[in-house]
């Protein structure tokens, strides 16, 4: 037995690739705040514990008896705001490259959980169920950001884009998306089983009888018999029929293949055969 050789595989084709028959729609991006406010939330860190540090600090330790420790606590605090701005610069990273890719076809999020972790989903538009846009509070309400909730049919899971911009907007468009790749499947299937209705029957198929042709020859024509020239009876060209010979009429009789002449004599009338007339 021969051994199989597996077909050659193009690894430049990856989930996030978009096909060349769709059509790129959105590439939706979470919206800046996120982000700003995590700045913001370390930013108070830092000013928090430094404040706390210059405060309690003078009170423990002496600076005059000591000053080696101020040394050591001013190299500590500047090794760890560096380490902060890092963080945030690797957050920033990570927060920039969640998306959700809206196409024709097929919607594709990109959910960046680490530096080295990230996570690909992919969703058919023929799958979606509902889409709805989730926006509660302050800050979403003035700076237009919300949840974009996306519910999938069957046991697939359903997917959540946190931080949203214009998610109301995002969701009728998805929504409009699947509504017109549906109606597509269905008018190119329409047009496909009406394309199958009048084609030709194939692969052994009985065409089905036509019950408009006429069955015979025309209406004054005859078929002629088998003969040398024409061994096959359906192929001897119709013939007209012969035509008949006008009847002899006797004199006075009424010919209805002739026009009425008034000077034409009329047969002898019987009496008893008149009926009778009333005033």
């Amino acid at each position: 037995m021969g051994v199989m050789n597996p077909p050659k595989q193009d690894f430049s084709i990856t989930l996030g690739q978009i096909n060349p028959n769709e059509k790129l729609l959105a590439v939706i991006k979470r919206h800046p705040f996120g982000i700003v406010k995590l700045y913001v939330q370390m930013l108070v860190g830092v000013v928090f514990a430094g404040g706390l540090i210059m405060v309690l600090l003078p009170q423990l330790i002496s600076r005059e008896d000591n000053p080696s420790v101020y040394v050591g606590v001013g190299i500590v605090a500047v090794i760890i705001i560096v380490f902060l701005i890092f963080l945030l610069a690797v957050a920033t990273v990570i927060y920039r490259r969640n998306k959700l890719v809206v196409t024709s076809e097929t919607i594709t999020q990109t959910l960046q959980l680490g530096l080295f972790n990230k996570k690909i989903s992919q969703l058919a538009v023929s799958n979606i169920e509902d889409v709805t846009a989730q926006k509660s509070g302050f800050f979403p309400t003035v700076l237009n950001y919300s949840r974009l909730l996306i519910e999938t049919a069957g046991e697939q899971e359903n997917f959540y884009f946190d931080y949203c911009p214009s998610a109301d907007h995002y969701a009728k468009l998805i929504l409009e998306t699947r509504q017109a790749f549906l109606s597509g499947r269905e008018f190119e299937f329409n047009v496909q089983n009406r394309g199958q209705a009048g084609s030709m029957p194939q692969n052994g198929a009985q065409q089905q009888p036509n019950l408009y042709a006429p069955a015979g020859p025309a209406p004054g024509q005859y078929a002629q018999p088998a003969s040398p020239q024409y061994p096959d009876p359906s192929q001897v060209p119709a013939q007209p029929y012969p035509a008949a010979p006008n009847p002899v009429m006797n004199p006075g009789q009424y010919n209805p293949a002739q026009p009425y002449n008034q000077n034409q004599p009329q047969p002898p009338v019987d009496p008893n055969q008149v009926p009778p007339t009333g005033y």
